[in-house]
């Protein structure tokens, strides 16, 4: 797969079908329309292009970073492994908010990704005043561009959407969140000295440095999670939280006890993927305390697996 970072250094000399869009945590809307593209790609002997941000498009009129589900190293890697051929990775800034929808089609849809194939979202919308839909390219386009919309995905009635993945997230709901992903919502880092806490009780953890500053976290508390590390797969407890029984330090904390392995893995890449929320971080009177209940979650976690 070949990456461009702006339109200007964009080089495909193959016809193309493409689509447009954010595409945080590549949730089974996302998918419905990148498979889409695929097919449609398919279909016509086409190569694929994929246009996405590199910061979302509400940082533009908030001035404030969102937190995202899915930092843009792990989206390049999963579009790859789907067999998108190009993806154009731009910045949201005033320039494609006030490029005219007619523009953005000629100059760089039909003149630099030779797009003869466009597929959206059901409510995507581009260019100035989002001017640009299917219905603006089957108006005006139509002889160069067949525009083909992907209808909206659901689970249980509720529409897919990157914002409700984000709420059942931040209300610990991890299933519910998981069914709209079509995958285990995961954060990725490097293994991290902690302060052998965990290891002074009889549970010793991975303390973990998150790769992406903008990574979205969910509600704090006790996890059942998958952790993968170069030694393989295993299952996991991760707390994440300020560790208010063992020390008073600022900032959010996430360490993970791995169940059934012994290890080294300092420097390591790490990635934990949420299975199911244990329960909510609190505070302990004792040690002793916190022990007998970390030993509860182990057991209900092995209950849960059984």
């Amino acid at each position: 797969m070949k990456c461009f970072y702006s339109f200007d250094t964009v080089q495909i000399e193959s016809a193309t079908a493409v689509t447009i869009g954010m595409f945080d945590g590549l949730h089974l809307g996302h998918l419905k329309v990148i498979h889409g593209c695929l097919n449609a790609a398919k279909e016509s002997s086409l190569t694929t292009c994929v246009i996405t941000f590199s910061n979302h498009p509400a940082d533009h009129f908030t001035g404030k970073r969102n937190e995202l589900l899915m930092p843009m190293q792990e989206k390049i890697a999963a579009f790859e492994a789907m067999g998108v051929d190009y993806l154009v990775i731009l910045p949201f800034d005033s320039y494609l908010v006030e490029l005219p929808a007619t523009q953005f089609i000629k100059e760089h849809l039909l003149k630099r990704i030779k797009a003869t194939k466009v597929v959206l979202g059901y409510d995507n919308h581009f260019g100035k005043n989002r001017e640009g839909s299917i219905s603006f390219i089957k108006e005006h386009f139509s002889a160069q561009l067949e525009a083909i919309s992907i209808d909206v995905a659901k689970v249980d009635e509720v529409i897919v959407s990157s914002s409700q993945i984000k709420k059942f997230l931040s209300e610990g709901e991890v299933k519910r969140a998981n069914a709209m992903l079509g995958h285990l919502f995961s954060i990725a880092g490097v293994v991290i000295h902690g302060n052998q806490n965990g290891r002074k009780i009889g549970f010793p953890t991975a303390n973990m440095s998150v790769n992406a500053d903008n990574k979205f976290i969910p509600q704090l508390g006790v996890y059942l999670t998958e952790v993968h590390v170069q030694a393989g797969t295993f299952y996991g407890l991760t707390n994440m939280g300020y560790r208010p029984t063992l020390n008073k330090d600022e900032g959010i904390h996430i360490e993970t006890h791995i169940l059934g392995f012994e290890g080294d893995i300092y420097g390591q890449g790490i990635e934990i993927r949420f299975i199911e929320k244990i329960r909510s971080e609190k505070r302990f009177d004792s040690f002793e305390d916190l022990k007998n209940q970390i030993a509860a979650d182990l057991a209900w976690a092995k209950l849960y697996l059984a």
